[in-house]
């Protein structure tokens, strides 16, 4: 019955009439960019005006004709849907910023493809192959801005005379963008860079990162528009958009743009797209236990969208299962989101083109954890091109001859990522209430890495997924599953885990060992087990949330048991023993060897045997750890001018001195180090999610007792003299990673370990703190004689690389020197128990 069903299911995507009409949340999406995807034409990969290579910041060669190639590939990764770059006519080259437009987001003409990916007919050919095939077709749009073709430089208009192949778009209205000839036309905003991205005004009305912002409140802009998108819908029979950077547009304009006269959906029920999708690319955050985010997306469907990329969610995802953040973080966005609107209209990712590769300071094994996430959670799972081949590098070519490729072509059908995300998605396709589930959050870790369990219930079906986060064994106790006494939930998706059934107890609660970072998907079934409970009560007198500051006795009762082991953090592999005397026991806890904040406690009692056994209740208290200051040193202010004092920032004007460090404090909070770095500027003009940017912060920690590292990876530089490293902390406004020095080298950054610090800002005092778990460093029992070594860039964000160094500097790369330089603007050298 069930195969008959799934196949039911697979005829509904290879009829043009349901095409038409597709249930979006039953479609998995592929995210592809063009350039960087398949090269099908080589003739069209240069025009001849020095704007393709392999490298990052030219056109490579991908195009239509590649991806009509490679559809078969497409579908038998189990995606139902291609969600493109924008194919559109774009700016070739910008020598303001020493890039081009390969990406699709820099317009010149909205109504036509781009000369180095085909032509108008080869689109409607991919559409249509793609339909037959039983794949929609997603394309992205942007409404807020064109390319880079004006600026403003201390109030003068400036035109970019050498942007190529034109120094203007070359459609109508949008061609009216010089300020002296056309301004009383307003096409444009004819304002400078956006300096404050909190400013209201300046997020509607000022251009971002220098792309020439359109006036969409003026009815001429707002019907070009219009005209422009609906000509896709009207000419190559496309099912969606993706809206590019819709938090810089007015709400006004998108009620207009897709509700009003001529607009997307008027047009899209024209061509009986009767569920044309469209979502907003809304890239906001809601920080732990809030739902800032939430609210923001929220609007966007109050405005006419009917589905939104899940930006909070993939931070918090991106913080617990990347960087080893507590999974309760991620417990409550799940829950969130499904208390605000349709939970199964957001689009779930693990990462895209505007941010480092999930890969790039995560292991396979949690890569794989986050896919297993996105499909097994109601909204519509998005997977990145080159995901499925393992690609680290964020947009690195599929063939042969792009960047980072190799010198290989990474369309293996065969390899353990593309069978591993095509068994979710033939997963998700079995089971709805994959799809349109209730979620339950079940169990959750509120300290850091570890338990993550939740159900998901509908019409009739309840299923159980459940993850280890950590890196090492976890018990999990005491998870309500709602179920029956000894009834039996049976596997139906595994990885790194055991494929066996497990009965719940008496009291409906369910017990199981899971292995590091693995991932168990379980159904209730019909089936039944006896269960037995052996006469065993235990109790620990502890109250719920009781603060705890210094080594503390816990002490308790119990009868018809004969000893116990006591459990932190679910932490099975490093239980210790406890003595039962006449149904009496204690255990003295040294805190010091714990981090402070939030920890569970769980007790396995024995009865007269070992093969009799209970689980206690669990016991939650609060670890309130004095500070112990380590080292404390300052740095002059205006050094931040690398090794040789010759170094200059980037000339946009976000820049200013974010990488100049002017102090640096450690302490000890228990097992975890509190690094605290003040800074001249400290500057959120970009909204990281972090809150600080344009500096990252690595810090090199040398254990005495190790062999490490000397080569500062991908900095040009090493230790200083007499020194190695043996972790190692990359920080900046997005992402907070940590290595090992295992496997290190100059384009290597070691080995990734979790969990990650923990960080705050403080704008007013321009300070970065880093919590640094004990678990992150091993858990040495002395810090005496650490050396912390920490040095100031910055990173560009998209290209998830350090940014490059040239005689002059540019817009966005640091002049004063050359690539081979060292990538140091300023450093600072702490020891611990010595004078520094």
């Amino acid at each position: 019955m069930k195969k008959v069903f799934i196949a039911l299911l697979l005829m509904l995507f290879v009829t043009p009439i349901c095409l038409s009409s597709a249930v979006w949340e039953d479609q998995v999406v592929y995210f592809l960019m063009i350039d960087r995807f398949s090269n099908g034409d080589p003739s069209n990969d240069d025009m001849g005006l020095g704007e393709a290579g392999s490298d990052n910041s030219r056109y490579n060669g991908g195009d239509l004709k590649g991806i009509i190639d490679k559809l078969d590939y497409i579908k038998g990764l189990g995606a139902t849907a291609i969600w493109i770059t924008p194919p559109v006519a774009n700016q070739w080259w910008n020598p303001w910023v020493n890039y081009g437009g390969y990406h699709g987001y820099w317009a010149r003409d909205f109504k036509r493809i781009d000369e180095h990916f085909g032509d108008i007919a080869l689109y409607k050919e991919l559409v249509e192959k793609a339909h037959e095939k039983g794949l929609l077709v997603i394309q992205d749009i942007v409404p807020n801005h064109v390319g880079d073709y004006f600026r403003f430089v201390d109030g003068e208009f400036e035109m970019n005379s050498g942007s190529v192949p034109s120094d203007s778009p070359e459609q109508y209205p949008f061609s009216l963008n010089n300020f002296v000839e056309h301004r009383d036309e307003n096409i444009y905003h004819w304002t400078p860079d956006i300096s404050n991205f909190n400013d209201q005004d300046q997020k509607f009305n000022y251009q971002m990162s220098g792309l020439d912002d359109l006036n969409t409140e003026n009815p001429s802009v707002i019907s070009a528009l219009k005209d422009s998108y609906t000509f896709w819908i009207d000419e190559a029979d496309i099912d969606g958009f993706r809206i590019d950077t819709v938090i810089y547009v007015p709400h006004e304009f998108w009620r207009e743009f897709l509700n009003g006269e001529s607009g997307v959906y008027e047009i899209a029920s024209k061509n009986g797209k009767l569920n044309f999708l469209t979502f907003g690319e809304a890239w906001v955050r809601s920080d732990p236990f809030e739902d800032t985010g939430e609210r923001v997306i929220g609007e966007f469907f109050e405005s006419g969208m009917n589905a939104m990329l899940d930006f909070p969610l993939n931070i918090e995802l991106r913080s617990v299962l990347k960087e080893g953040k507590p999974t309760a973080n991620l417990g409550y966005r799940l829950e969130t989101r499904q208390s605000y609107f349709d939970h199964t209209r957001l689009l779930t990712f693990i990462d895209n083109h505007d941010m480092e590769r999930f890969l790039k300071g995560a292991g396979l094994a949690s890569l794989k954890q986050a896919l297993a996430f996105i499909f097994t959670v109601p909204g519509i799972p998005v997977v990145y091109y080159g995901t499925e081949q393992g690609f680290v590098e964020t947009r690195a070519a599929m063939f042969e001859d792009g960047f980072q490729s190799g010198g290989l072509n990474h369309f293996e059908t065969q390899s353990e990522l593309y069978k591993y995300t095509s068994d979710l998605a033939k997963l998700r396709l079995e089971h709805p209430a994959l799809r349109y589930g209730r979620v339950e959050v079940l169990k959750s870790d509120p300290n850091g890495p570890g338990i993550f369990a939740y159900s998901l219930e509908h019409d009739n079906e309840k299923i159980y997924v459940i993850m280890n986060t950590a890196g090492e064994r976890r018990i999990l106790a005491n998870m309500e599953s709602g179920l029956a006494e000894g009834q039996v939930i049976k596997p139906i998706y595994t990885f790194n885990s055991l494929s066996k059934s497990y009965p719940v107890d008496e009291d409906g609660k369910l017990l199981m060992t899971m292995n590091p970072r693995s991932v168990y998907v379980g159904v209730a079934s019909e089936e039944y087990q006896s269960v037995e409970s052996p006469e065993i009560q235990f109790i620990a007198n502890l109250e719920y949330a009781q603060k705890i500051a210094s080594t503390y006795t816990i002490t308790g009762t119990a009868s018809g048991a004969s000893s116990a082991r006591i459990i932190f953090d679910a932490r099975i592999e490093e239980a210790e023993d406890i003595e039962i005397e006449d149904g009496q026991w204690s255990y003295e806890w040294d805190i010091s060897k714990f981090d402070p904040g939030i920890h569970s406690i769980l007790f396995k009692v024995y009865g007269r045997t070992k093969r009799e056994s209970i689980y206690s209740e669990d016991y939650t208290v609060v670890l309130d750890i004095p500070e112990l200051l380590l080292s404390s040193l300052s740095d002059p202010e205006g050094d931040d001018k690398g090794p040789e004092g010759r170094y200059e920032y980037p000339t946009d004007i976000s820049f200013k001195n974010q990488m100049d460090l002017l102090g640096v404090e450690l302490r000890q909070i228990g097992a975890s180090l509190s690094l605290n770095m003040r800074i001249k500027d400290l500057t959120d003009t970009w909204g990281p999610q972090n809150g600080f940017d344009h500096v990252t912060f690595q810090i090199f920690i040398d254990d005495p007792h190790k062999t490490g590292s000397t080569v500062l990876p991908f900095l040009n530089a090493t230790m200083p003299a007499g020194l190695d490293w043996d972790y190692f902390i990359f920080a900046n406004g997005w992402s907070i990673v940590a290595y090992s020095a295992e496997g290190s080298g100059p384009k290597s950054f070691g080995t990734a370990i979790s969990p990650t610090p923990l960080v705050q800002t403080n704008k007013m005092k321009s300070e970065v703190v880093l919590r640094i778990p004990g678990e992150t460093i091993g858990r040495p029992e002395s810090l005496n004689g650490f050396k912390v070594y920490i040095t100031t860039w910055d990173f560009d964000g998209i290209e998830a690389v350090y940014r490059d160094i040239y005689p002059e500097p540019k817009s966005y790369h640091f002049g004063g020197g050359s690539k081979e330089d060292p990538y140091i603007m300023d450093d600072i050298l702490l020891k611990i128990g010595e004078s520094d």
